[in-house]
Formats: structure tokens, sequence, C-alpha cells
């Protein structure tokens, strides 16, 4: 493989990680929304076309009728469950949980304390109904007014995960990020509710990864790959101009992935964990710690890296392309279904950059001058040797593609904000 195809490989690379979550996230079988919700029954629901989960109520008088659908996909040994709180944070708060296990359907009441799920009384509960059919777990109960305060507004979460014989009741944690209301509950209404809410700290961590990778790494790979022919005369606190640019960005990459680091262990209050049965899932949090560490591993090497004419230069360059690339790939891997096809979009744009800008060097740029120079640093113990400058040309149109790109990525980060 030729120098040139670099960016454009390790592209395509994170172009076939999201493809395989797209194909993942689609094979699920999935429901339709309840038709009595928002007339009869109020309900938080992932629904759009179909459903994942949906938690529907309906005011009683004394109870709340409450019916939980779940889609297991093909997954048996699991527990869906509901908790009722006056925050977003479950500390001591009320949970229903439901478990599907050897062929039963069968619901109780909890209490979370802390980090911990512990049983609680079973006064003012009564399970009504619990079967499985096409896949699709239900599962009924009423609650006493009595015995939980329905009366006032609350945040409803969602959780889900497997069961484990040998865990505390059977549960292991779940499996996802609960979902949570993204706003306060009346369970006197029959309001329907979508979408759940992000924590202010997990919206931090993912800002802070959006503008590393989509906005800062991505314009500094360009940078680097199709731009050290511009501005050849001209210098920026001492060295070239696009070095200097290439630099910063990948220092605001690195201090942005640092910074998602610490605020998502801030809010973690330690490390992440996942229950057993997904392992992508599981494994996010030492991939972060591996993107981190390598996000910091790159620039470092940059810093040591031999003389361009050097006979072992070959050696960084494909070790600072290599670990570029794998925290890069590593970085999207694991993401939301929804951010998924988000980053689709931003891998097809950013694929469509560097082919245009690869078209421009091969047809215009390379047929008169040949291939690009490596940059070299200057030369601690000659202070006055410089590279030959490049020649500059197609400047027009590199400024236009790189406004382009600059911008390009606002649009996605909008979409996930």
């Amino acid at each position: 493989m030729t120098r040139k195809w670099k960016p454009i490989l390790s592209t395509l690379s994170a172009g076939i990680i999201l493809l395989s979550q797209i194909c993942e996230a689609h094979a699920a079988a999935k429901f339709t929304q309840d038709p009595k919700c928002g007339s009869t029954k109020g309900c938080y629901t992932d629904c759009a076309q179909s459903c994942t989960f949906e938690v529907a109520w309906e005011d009683k008088g004394t109870a709340v009728t409450f019916t939980i659908r779940y889609d297991l996909e093909s997954k048996t040994d699991v527990w869906a469950a509901i908790g009722i709180s006056q925050d977003m944070k479950m500390g001591s708060d009320n949970v229903v949980e439901c478990h599907y296990e050897s062929g039963t359907v069968r619901a109780m009441r909890s209490q979370n304390t802390g980090k911990m799920n512990i049983a609680a009384e079973q006064t003012g509960f009564q399970q009504t109904q619990g079967s499985v059919a096409d896949g699709v777990l239900t599962c009924g109960f009423d609650i006493q007014k009595s015995a939980i305060n329905l009366d006032a507004d609350s945040y409803l979460f969602f959780a889900n995960g497997p069961i484990f014989p040998k865990q505390i009741n059977g549960k292991s944690m779940h499996s996802h990020i609960p979902k949570i209301s993204p706003s306060m509950v009346d369970f006197q209404s029959a309001q329907v509710i979508g979408g759940t809410a992000i924590q202010l700290l997990i919206k931090v961590h993912g800002l802070l990864m959006i503008s590393a990778w989509i906005a800062f790494a991505s314009i500094g790979v360009v940078l680097a790959r199709y731009y050290k022919p511009m501005w050849a005369e001209r210098k920026l606190l001492g060295e070239k101009v696009w070095f200097q640019i290439h630099r910063t960005l990948m220092i605001l990459t690195l201090l942005c992935v640092i910074s998602a680091f610490v605020v998502i262990f801030v809010h973690a209050e330690g490390w992440s964990q996942f229950s057993d049965d997904e392992e992508y899932k599981k494994a996010h949090p030492y991939l972060g710690v591996i993107v981190t560490a390598l996000t910091f591993i790159n620039p470092l090497m940059a810093l040591f890296r031999p003389h361009p004419d050097d006979q072992y230069r070959f050696v960084f360059n494909w070790a600072h392309w290599f670990v570029g690339t794998v925290a890069r790939i590593l970085a999207e891997a694991g993401a939301p279904e929804y951010v998924i096809y988000i980053l689709a979009a931003y891998v097809a744009y950013q694929l469509f950059i560097e082919l245009v800008m690869e078209f421009h060097e091969c047809c215009v740029v390379r047929a008169n001058t040949g291939k690009g120079t490596a940059y070299e640093m200057k030369n601690i113990s000659d202070p006055g040797s410089e590279t030959p400058a490049a020649v500059n040309r197609g400047r027009k149109f590199k400024n236009v593609m790189i406004g382009l790109h600059t911008v390009g990525y606002h649009p996605i980060k909008g979409f996930i904000d």
C-alpha cells in the first residue's frame, strides 16, 4: 500500500466498523406502540415506526396500573425494570423489576440505595400480567399510591439486563445506560413521552469527543496529507504554517480527549461497568482508556521523529499513521444507535473530502511536481537549516476545500447535540 492511500484506508476502516454496528442495530425484531397511548394511557417509549421498550400507565384512583413491554432480541433469562425518582440519579429510589427466567415472568419491587439494589417490601404491589409472545416481554402490575407516592411528578427510568443465577437476586448490572424520561411524568395524565434525558457530564463528554475526532483530528489529518505545499514561503512562530496548524489541531484533540476521559470518570464516580451479555458494550471503558493512551502516544512519538532523510524515517511514518488510525477507529466503536447513522454520514463526508483531494493531487499537482516532500523540523545544531520550498499549486481549490471541511462538521455536531 502506498503512502497516499493511508488516510483513505483509515476512513474506510472506520466506515466498516460503523456499518457492522448499523447491521446489528437492525437485527432485532421490534413491536408497535400501544394504540391507547395518549388516549386512556400515558406512555414512555422509544417508539417511532417500531419500539424496543414501552412503559404504559393508567390511573385507577387509589392505584396506578403499569405495563412494561420490552423487545427481548432473542434473549432469555433477562430482566427489565422501571425506576421512579425525583431527580435524574438513581439514588434511594423505588424500582419495579420484571424477571423472565426459565419461561416464567415475575414482577417484584426493589429499592436502590446508592449503587446497590436490594429487595423491598411487596405491600401495596400486585402483579397482573406476565407473558412472552413473538419475542416481546409483557409485564403488568398495580402499585397502590399508599406504597409509592405516584401523585407527585417523577422522572421515569427504564433499564434492562441479563439474569445470572450466581448474582445477588439473580440480576446483573444493566447492559445499557438506563433511559431517563426527558421531563417529569404525571402518572395521572395520558401524556406520551419519548426520547431520553442526557445528563450534563455525559453531554460534555460527548461534545468533547465530537470536537476531538470530527472537528480537530479530521481537519488535522487532511492538512498534514494535502496542504504541505500551501503557504510554502510563509512561517508562523518559526515553523511552516501547515505544520503549526496541524500541531495545534492535534494538541486540541489531545486536550479534548483527556478532558472527556476525566469528565466521564467523574460522572460515573469511578469505573463504568456493563453486564456480561454484550461484550462490545462491556469493553467501552477499556476502549476509552486505550483511545486516550494512543492519543497521548502519537504526539509524543512526533517529538522524537527522525530526520526526513534518515533510513528509519519510514518506521515513524507507519507508526504515526497506525497509532492515529487505531485511535480514530476505536473512538467510534460502541456508539449508541442514534449516533451510528450520524457518524456514518460523517465517515462518508470525510471519505468524499479525501477522495476529492487525492484526485486533485494526482491530476493537477503531482503531474507537475512529483510526490510531496516530508517536513523537516529545524535542526537544533543548525538553527538556520530549513526544508526546500515546496511548489505551491492549486491554492484556490485547496482554500475552498479546507473551508468546506472546516464548516462541514457543524451540522453533524448539531444533530448529535
